[in-house]
């Protein structure tokens, strides 16, 4: 989609992949047809003219699809801006869409061939930082990435990436050091190679479907002579170790990395069978292919699994996947990950399990929201399918059943948060039980998640436990109530259960329930360890700021998103003002107990009551909010309707103490 006197085009991504990959196909079916038919049928002198227009369509398919490929590659690049008219696509410069900057790319292809084919230690230092160059500059420039990558060939490409990545340790086992000058530059050539593998793989030439199938032929075979076979005998680290090494960055073509996720699970299963016992070696080798981040690059579900935060389809299809529970019984992908995996320590300083399960954590934003972890959510991400939301049912069942799974692996809470602000609607539902009134009270706009009444209490409480968890998912919730108020508020009578009033009550309600279960979460975990609540000081308020953005606009998004007609698109519009006073209002200290004293803010907050006085008052100031209307320049506010708010905020947060108790959610895991 260009825009006229801008240079630009409006791409997404996905889509125009999908169309390259189609006209390819079909233009390739095409030609081959098209000649097969005209040569049969030449022998009785009939179809030359038709079928030779035929081939005349086929040829000028072919002629076009090298800048319809280029279009597609240069969206990949990381340093795209969105295109602000259009939410989901990127923009990129027509400029830089011509045959002469296919051919430049051709001709940095065959140079970045030619020094890749060498042995590494064979590469000078100049040598290394020009292939370096040429992969950082040129991975987004098709034909680049298909053809280096398609002629070092599947075999190559590991071998290749093994031997430069060691290039600064002695070969075999017991290897130590060596002196190599660009040491210190293999992480940015990780990086390059990777983003350079990753867009090889979104092609469809004949190479890179080769590549592919081969790929995943020698995974499970180890690559080089430097160290020990996992399974037995002497041989480098595993094809599955090495190629994940190669997935962290980028965006690899989805139906690749399903057959890939597949392999690696079926792998998985027999080389961890043996964890915790004596002389157990997993998936370890002496080889180091890993230079980024905190991790070794021992496990290979670590890069696996940031390719799948990159790609939302693909790791939606891999989790829901069947996997084999190890009691015999059905599951899945996920179940086997997330319970029954038995993650290595695969850490530089005891931090390899944090990434790893980081990574899992990613990995799941991506597969239950529909958009990479960290962007902002649009309308379209926010009408979840199906599959979506399949898989977060999925997720709130097992951690109310092992709470562990989640509270024994903290660092995964934010990401669990920031999954459960997408899906607000079906929590607070499973909350009221089985409420005649809750489609309308909490409206979903695409398929909705399935979350019975205990699942939803023991759920919000094990994130509740984790600091990061409780506290983004408070933001995230008391944003969402904010701009549900206002929604119903605004919107037509059919649209709401009861009057205006009566429904910014009953959400008040609600947001005291879910507010108080979180709430005996971080309470509960607190006796555990012994320590008081933190108030929020000017450090927590900071850090806040960089995730709250995206938070909020899924929560206002969510709220609003079921809302349709003309009375939905104003409570859209409207909403946002509430909520992000709501937000700065929290950021600014809002409900924090001050006692006249700016120092009473880093104060700790021991009891109970404190976290629910702070939620109520954000509750009243929420209605404040929605109600607000100016008249000859006044602002008027409905009070009555803010305190009445706010005192069933209050009761129903008090109350939620006897939800967590019949719900058993203190009970799980507390130990």
């Amino acid at each position: 989609m260009a825009h006229e006197g801008e240079g630009f085009s409006g791409i997404d991504p996905e889509k125009l992949h999908r169309v390259v990959t189609a006209a390819e196909r079909d233009q390739r079916w095409l030609a081959e047809r098209a000649s097969y038919y005209k040569n049969q049928l030449a022998s009785y002198g009939i179809g030359g003219g038709e079928f030779g227009g035929i081939q005349h369509t086929a040829s000028w398919a072919e002629h076009e699809l090298p800048l319809l490929k280029r279009r597609y590659y240069l969206s990949l690049n990381e340093g795209n801006g969105p295109d602000p008219r259009h939410p989901g696509m990127v923009r990129i410069k027509e400029e830089l869409v011509s045959r002469e900057a296919n051919a430049k790319a051709a001709k940095a292809a065959k140079r970045a061939t030619a020094l890749a084919e060498r042995d590494p230690e064979d590469l000078s230092p100049e040598e290394f930082d020009e292939l370096k160059k040429l992969f950082a500059q040129n991975y987004d420039e098709y034909p680049f990435a298909e053809k280096v990558v398609g002629e070092l060939g599947a075999k190559g490409t590991l071998e290749f990436w093994e031997k430069l990545s060691n290039a600064d340790r002695r070969p075999g086992r017991d290897g130590g050091p060596r002196f190599f000058e660009r040491a210190d530059d293999l992480d940015a050539m990780q990086k390059n190679l990777s983003l350079t593998v990753a867009a090889a793989t979104n092609s469809d030439s004949g190479a890179m479907r080769k590549w592919k199938k081969d790929l995943l032929g020698i995974v499970d075979k180890p690559v080089g002579q430097t160290g020990p076979d996992p399974a037995g005998g002497f041989g480098g680290p595993k094809g599955f170790v090495v190629m994940s090494s190669l997935m962290r960055y980028g965006d690899f073509d989805d139906a690749f990395l399903v057959r890939y996720g597949k392999k690696l699970v079926d792998a998985d299963d027999r080389v961890m069978a043996g964890a915790g016992s004596p002389g157990f070696e997993g998936w370890n080798t002496s080889s180091r292919v890993n230079h980024l981040g905190e991790d070794r690059g021992n496990d290979p579900f670590t890069g696996y699994l940031k390719a799948l935060s990159h790609s939302p389809d693909a790791a939606t299809e891999f989790f829901l996947a069947g996997h084999k529970k190890e009691d015999g019984t059905k599951g899945t992908n996920f179940t086997y990950l997330f319970e029954e995996r038995e993650w290595p320590e695969d850490g530089r300083g005891g931090k390899g399990e944090v990434t790893g399960h980081n990574a899992l954590g990613l990995a799941l934003e991506a597969a239950t929201t529909g958009h990479r972890p960290g962007e902002r959510a649009t309308f379209d991400d926010l009408k979840h399918n199906a599959a979506q939301a399949e898989l977060f049912s999925a997720m709130v069942a097992s951690v109310s059943l092992h709470a562990g799974g989640l509270t024994d692996h903290s660092f995964l809470s934010d990401s669990f948060a920031n999954i459960s602000a997408e899906y607000l609607p079906e929590l607070h539902r499973g909350l009221s039980g089985a409420s005649h009134y809750n489609a309308t009270l909490f409206p979903v706009s695409g398929a909705s998640a399935t979350i019975g009444y205990a699942q939803a209490v023991r759920f919000l409480h094990a994130i509740g436990r984790n600091p990061e968890g409780y506290d983004r998912l408070n933001v995230a919730e008391h944003v969402y109530s904010a701009a549900l108020m206002k929604a119903h508020l605004d919107a037509p009578a059919g649209f709401r259960p009861g009057s205006a009033g009566d429904a910014v009550v009953a959400v008040a309600g609600a947001s005291g329930t879910f507010q108080g279960v979180l709430a005996n979460g971080a309470y509960s975990q607190s006796v555990k360890d012994g320590a008081a609540l933190n108030a929020r000081d000017g450090a927590w308020k900071k850090h806040a700021s960089t995730w709250g953005g995206s938070l909020v606009g899924s929560a206002t998004g969510v709220a609003t998103s079921g809302f349709t007609g003309p009375g939905g698109v104003v409570a859209g519009g409207l909403a946002g003002t509430a909520t992000s006073s709501i937000f700065e209002g929290i950021l600014g200290g809002l409900g924090e107990d001050k006692e006249g004293d700016e120092a009473a803010e880093f104060k700790r907050v021991d009891d109970k009551a404190r976290l629910r006085d702070r939620d109520s008052l954000t509750t009243e100031q929420a209605v404040r909010e929605a109600t607000t209307t100016y008249e000859n320049g006044r602002a008027h506010v409905d009070e009555e309707l803010a305190m009445k708010a706010g005192e069933r905020e209050r009761e129903k947060f008090t109350n939620s103490w006897n939800n967590v108790r019949d719900a058993d959610a203190d009970q799980l895991d507390v130990v």
